[in-house]
């Protein structure tokens, strides 16, 4: 039996969930990975610079991000994280806990551009600093992105429903995090597809300030789990350190359990 009552909330109202929260041993295991990443993407480019960024955390990335050519180092191939590193994840109790909530799913492949890897699971993270609008991407529901990547084509079964899951690795709660659109799901809104550094990408064609984006209030480790209709975004960071969170895509192909 049910106990967080996710299905509901996810496919019913309001679209979403903020009851999982990670135990301080899996935020560990995600700071710990994510963190050696980091680190390695920055000394293949440039690796007299480690230490210092080693020293300094990468929840104070942005005061020696001035270092680096940000932009071109952090393309979503780079945030990737490792086979060894999703093995990790993958048997952390959080995934179990999904599971008995939700049945059966697979982590979707990973998928930018024109570049699919089969069999990859996709476990992928963030680095928005303070006051960095270019740093998040505007309202979107992911199923856009799924319609105008065509991915419902190639990186996901025919009939199969898919569901995010979003954490907060570092953040400093009621200045930066997700806002999200309660109830969107059950809505339709006007969007167009354009090119992006990545690919294609959904642009909303509404008036943001409108349709009733709400800031999540979420503690490191608290993630948000909603369906792929739900609208949301990133946002500006008015905090005074880099956040940094991770999205996992779950796929589900018997959609008679949803």
């Amino acid at each position: 039996m049910s106990l967080l009552n996710l299905k509901n909330k996810i496919f019913d109202s309001p679209g979403y969930s903020r009851d999982v929260q990670l135990t301080p041993f899996e935020l560990g295991v995600f700071r710990a990975e994510i963190t050696e990443q980091w680190l390695s993407v920055i000394g293949a480019k440039h690796p007299e610079l480690v230490p210092q960024f080693r020293e300094a955390g990468i929840d104070n990335y942005h005061l020696l991000a001035h270092l680096l050519q940000h932009e071109k180092l952090w393309p979503k191939e780079t945030r990737c994280l490792p086979r060894e590193s999703c093995s990790k994840i993958r048997v952390l109790p959080f995934l179990q806990t999904l599971h008995d909530e939700l049945g059966d799913f697979t982590i979707s492949d990973v998928f930018y551009g024109n570049t699919h890897e089969v069999g990859r699971e996709e476990i992928y993270w963030r680095l928005v600093r303070p006051n960095a609008t270019t740093d998040v991407g505007t309202l979107h529901a992911d199923k856009w992105f799924h319609d105008v990547m065509g991915m419902d084509d190639q990186a996901f079964p025919p009939g199969s429903e898919t569901v995010k899951i979003w954490i907060p690795i570092f953040s400093q709660p009621g200045k930066n995090g997700l806002m999200i659109v309660p109830d969107s799901h059950k809505k339709e809104y006007r969007y167009h597809a354009a090119a992006g550094a990545g690919g294609m990408k959904p642009i909303i064609d509404e008036d943001v300030a409108t349709i009733g984006a709400e800031l999540m209030l979420t503690e490191p480790g608290n993630m948000l789990i909603f369906n792929e209709g739900i609208v949301h975004g990133g946002a500006v960071n008015m905090g005074d350190q880099t956040r940094v969170s991770v999205e996992i895509t779950m796929v589900f192909t018997n959609k008679s359990t949803m």
